[in-house]
């Protein structure tokens, strides 16, 4: 029997209690009909390289789309973290007709990958249907967002929305956890997935086994008014060294969290801890975007007379957080070396306190340079 690649799935499901051959000639068996399936189906695209097959790139030839705006005023107000990552990706410099080319093969891409998730989708709940069990489906952009010229880059990397902007969309047989065609605009991370399927899987995840879990179930920001998390944050260490951010509904920032590029290594595991926290401001390469009036992150305010006391005290919530609220270092060269910090515990209470002085009323829009 010829199988296509994008069918191993549902040629799975179709071998429940059967042994079958791999298209890499290995001798498998199908899920075990009296239990119920945990699968994780990852498909590594939209990705470089935009590689669309013919059949959606025809469809996408002739689709008009508005390049996002971009001006080198941007670049100025970059710190040097932040200019690293727009000197390695840059395509401002392309012309009009290949920017939007490439805009339109990123869609295509995206679309012949709809297409094999819905495939997926609907192969699992016919076979769950089959089976008489309920079912949960929950589906993540797996890291990242894109930029499709915003910032003048294409890559992602960034502390921008275009780069930390994921999609979770969660489907379930129980329409009163999940309710069909709910959309919730909250503030949720990638750790709230590991909870999600673990309730999901009627795992009490409030019992203090599970209390070094970060995030919360899916299914009680949906329904419950009462989950507070004011803020979500990251931090990586790719492109241009360890940065960290935060952002509200209000305000994005940024920063660098290490004096150096370099991951972590014996013996200097959470070295220096609070040097993000203590060095001049410059050095730490801030970034802070007023989103109430800066929607699209163009103009980074964080070095400005008007708000460099509110980028500061930004600094000390996130520093606090990535480095002094259980931060772990770990030498994965090693078998086991590893630094705990903890001289902030208890940082990342979810909130945001910002004391009222600090916040520039909303409508400024050209905000002055401050000279450090």
């Amino acid at each position: 029997m010829s199988v296509k690649l994008r069918d191993l799935f549902a040629v799975s499901l179709a071998n429940t209690d059967n042994s079958y051959t791999t298209l890499a000639g290995r001798k498998v068996r199908g899920p075990d009909g009296s239990k119920p399936v945990f699968v994780n189906l990852g498909f590594h695209l939209p990705h470089t390289p935009v590689l669309p097959p013919k059949s959606f790139r025809d469809k996408f030839k002739n689709r008009q789309y508005q390049l996002p705006a971009f001006s080198a005023d941007e670049v100025a107000s970059f710190p040097t973290q932040l200019q690293q990552i727009y000197n390695e990706s840059k395509t401002d410099g392309m012309k009009d007709a290949d920017k939007l080319q490439a805009v339109r093969d990123y869609y295509a891409f995206t679309a012949f990958g709809d297409a094999l998730i819905g495939q997926a989708v609907d192969a699992f709940k016919a076979y769950s249907e089959q089976q008489g069990r309920e079912y949960l489906i929950v589906f993540t952009v797996g890291d990242h967002g894109w930029h499709l010229g915003e910032q003048g880059i294409m890559a992602k990397f960034g502390p921008w929305k275009q780069s930390l902007n994921g999609a979770v969309i969660v489907v379930s047989s129980d329409k009163e956890r999940f309710p069909a065609g709910k959309v919730v605009d909250d503030l949720v991370e990638y750790v709230d997935l590991a909870p999600t399927l673990m309730a999901g899987a009627n795992i009490n995840i409030q019992t203090p086994e599970y209390d070094y879990l970060d995030g919360v179930d899916l299914a009680m920001v949906a329904n419950d008014e009462t989950i507070q998390r004011d803020y979500i944050l990251g931090e990586m260490n790719l492109v241009s060294g360890h940065r960290a951010y935060l952002r509200t509904k209000d305000f994005a920032f940024s920063m660098r969290t290490r004096d150096r590029r370099e991951p972590a290594v014996t013996p200097y595991l959470n070295d220096d801890i609070t040097w993000a926290l203590t060095a001049h401001p410059l050095k730490v390469d801030l970034a802070l975007y007023d989103l109430r009036v800066d929607p699209l992150e163009r103009q980074n305010v964080a070095y400005t007379v008007e708000y460099i006391k509110l980028a500061e005290w930004f600094r000390q919530k996130l520093g606090r957080i990535v480095l002094g609220d259980g931060r772990v270092e770990m030498d994965w060269n090693t078998t086991n070396s590893y630094n705990i910090s903890n001289f902030a515990d208890g940082a990342d209470d979810k909130k945001i306190e910002i004391p009222e002085a600090l916040i520039p009323q909303p409508g400024m829009t050209n905000p002055q340079r401050f000279n450090l």
